[in-house]
């Protein structure tokens, strides 16, 4: 979770150097000279915590040793027939089995690998709506069943697909972030009963898609019994689970989905790369057209040595997991002790419950505190935080998990705080992190009392 930082903002690293000082393990920040920017004043700290780990983690050693030598020597194309391109299929081949193993998927045809949880969510909700349509005819009415508190990555293509005339249902959510199964029956009965009405033979909807876990609050949706409600009916269930691989246990058959999103760099693997599980049986057209690569499903050459990387890293993650989700699940909820009893109008958001919540994340609202500033105020103060989501950076506005959760009044809503936690953070990190947390909170309200 930490690193020392540099004595002095004059001696940056050089261009192409490492600015990392511990080699990137797991919940390792790089070490900038000046995290707050060139120019600005270093931090009067000799630590930088690294609390984002929700938005992006490092690259485990792991991960980038088992990378290498598909950068280097093994570097052929999957598709080839030489040795070269060979070595690189039997390394896609089994990087697949072993992502398909620690998903609980039947079989690793199953699993198909993409650029990330961004493109594996657009596939599958497109593919869905192009697969009810060829099913059911053109003029169907095609529904989109979702949440109101999912990642942009589901939203914004869920807008997209409105504009194009599908159907979209944004399902409410309680106060604590979980989406109620019976608002979901109730969701299908209707749309069940208004296709009956006008003489439709087809399921109301063509996909339901709920995330597991989310990226802001932490919260941990019954996707289990979301699925069984829209397979009642006949939809198939996808669920994004990009937060929540490799920090619980996924198993997709547990859980009944049909499809499930994830991405590498949220679990210590590389950027680029994620993947969808795909269940057999239910078959969607191609989002990317043009070679054969992912069996005809997904072209476009082979990312091998991040995909390799992506396998080790996942593995790594899933590695006695039920033991590092109770040691870190127990250094949050010290956090939030600490945090709340050194502040005043500060909440926590999200389910407290530790079996129903990310062990990882504890995010608040502070009364009459402004976000931004406070991450800034972090920052300088030698902490990595995200007020809402790092995908949102640049959106005016209170965060729509925050809306969402029937949180209102400009006094609360922008002063949204996401800390989020690596395996190898200690009771130290803790400690000094709800420190200079509870000092920025209050160094950020002085400052706005000035304004």
């Amino acid at each position: 979770m930490t690193c020392p930082l540099s004595p002095s903002a004059e001696n940056p690293p050089a261009p192409g150097a490492s600015a990392v000082s511990n080699g990137g393990a797991p919940g390792a920040v790089g070490a900038a000279s000046n995290p707050a920017g060139p120019g600005a004043a270093a931090p009067d700290v000799h630590r930088y915590l690294y609390a984002d780990n929700a938005a992006t983690t490092p690259l485990s050693p792991r991960a980038l040793e088992a990378m290498m030598p598909y950068l280097t020597s093994a570097f052929g194309n999957p598709s080839g027939i030489h040795r070269i391109a060979r070595e690189a299929a039997l390394a896609l081949d089994d990087a697949r089995a072993r992502v398909a193993h620690e998903l609980g998927a039947a079989h690793p045809s199953e699993t198909y690998f993409t650029s990330g949880g961004s493109e594996s969510d657009t596939w599958v909700l497109r593919g869905a709506v192009q697969r009810f349509r060829d099913l059911h005819g053109a003029d169907t009415p095609a529904r989109i069943v979702t949440s109101a508190i999912e990642h942009h990555a589901i939203l914004h293509t869920c807008e997209a697909l409105e504009r194009e005339g599908v159907r979209v249902t944004y399902l409410p959510v309680d106060t604590l972030g979980h989406v109620r199964p019976s608002d979901l029956e109730d969701t299908l009965c209707r749309a069940a009963e208004e296709n009956r009405a006008r003489g439709i033979d087809a399921p109301p909807a063509a996909l339901v898609s709920i995330m597991l876990a989310n990226n802001e609050v932490g919260t941990i949706q019954d996707v289990y019994e979301l699925a069984r409600v829209a397979h009642a009916h006949h939809v198939p269930f996808h669920t994004d689970a990009v937060q929540a691989v490799g920090h619980i246990p996924v198993d997709v058959a547990e859980l009944g989905v049909d499809a499930l999103s994830l991405s590498g760099h949220k679990f210590h693997g590389p950027r680029g790369v994620g993947a969808l599980y795909l269940r057999e049986g239910f078959s969607i057209p191609p989002l990317i057209r043009g070679g054969a690569q992912e069996r005809g499903e997904r072209a476009g050459t082979e990312n091998v040595a991040g995909i390799v990387g992506l396998a080790a890293a996942l593995e790594e993650a899933c590695r006695d997991l039920r033991t590092k989700m109770e040691r870190l699940g127990a250094l949050r909820d010290e956090l939030v002790g600490r945090i709340l009893g050194a502040t005043t109008d500060v909440r926590l958001t999200g389910d407290p419950d530790p079996a129903r919540r990310l062990p990882g994340i504890a995010s608040f609202i502070c009364r009459d505190v402004d976000g931004e500033l406070l991450v800034v105020l972090l920052d300088r103060a030698g902490v990595a935080a995200a007020t809402g989501s790092a995908c949102s950076t640049g959106e005016t506005g209170p965060s729509h998990v925050i809306t969402a959760l029937g949180i209102s009044g400009p006094r609360w809503t922008h002063g949204s705080l996401r800390l989020s936690l690596a395996d190898d953070a200690t009771e130290a990190d803790i400690a000094e992190l709800a420190e200079r947390v509870s000092a920025a909170i209050a160094r950020t309200r002085s400052l706005s009392a000035m304004v």
